[in-house]
């Protein structure tokens, strides 16, 4: 399990550098989310929550793009271990590989969306609402989780019906 977790961690970052797309102030469109989760599909949610917060904490290394400690905890390690929710269900057909997947990628939505209002906020409350910031969050966090939600939706699909092995509960 030990040896899995590090190959999908390092197979997260490798695909994490292939970029559809970068936004002007952090976020991308790439695969590097997928291996987390089919991590949490093999062997449950806590070694998919765990590996995911690894993935985020070395991506805040690796590219940091940070204005406040929240907003850091925020869009890396939670972000990046929400994904880790897709293994709270056995991905026993397709219809619950799209679910798992698409209820990890909202929960990781949920914290770049707070991260972008403390970022757009520059860490201020004072500086514009909060309401107006989570509108921004919001916003601007859709153009890059949202293709890689409906990516990892359709991909997690795919997988669990062509190759239901690949996704099967190895605790």
């Amino acid at each position: 399990m030990l040896a899995e977790s590090g190959m999908m961690l390092a197979v997260s970052l490798a695909l994490a550098q292939v970029k559809l797309f970068q936004l002007p102030s952090g976020g991308s469109v790439s695969l590097g989310f997928w291996p987390v989760m089919i991590l949490a599909a093999r062997r449950g949610w806590r070694v998919g929550v765990t590996t995911g917060a690894l993935l985020g904490v070395l991506s805040a290394v690796l590219k940091p793009f940070v204005v406040h400690p929240v907003q850091c905890v925020l869009d890396y390690p939670l972000a990046f271990a929400s994904l880790g929710l897709a293994g709270v269900w056995v991905w026993a057909t397709p219809t619950r590989a799209a679910v798992a997947s698409l209820v990890a990628n909202l929960a990781r939505l949920a914290c770049h969306v707070v991260a972008g209002a403390v970022f757009f906020t520059g860490g201020n409350p004072a500086a514009v609402t909060w309401m107006g910031a989570l509108g921004v969050g919001l916003g601007y966090n859709l153009l890059h989780v949202g293709p890689e939600a409906l990516l990892g939706v359709i991909l997690s699909a795919m997988l669990t019906r062509q190759h239901p092995a690949l996704v099967s509960r190895q605790d």
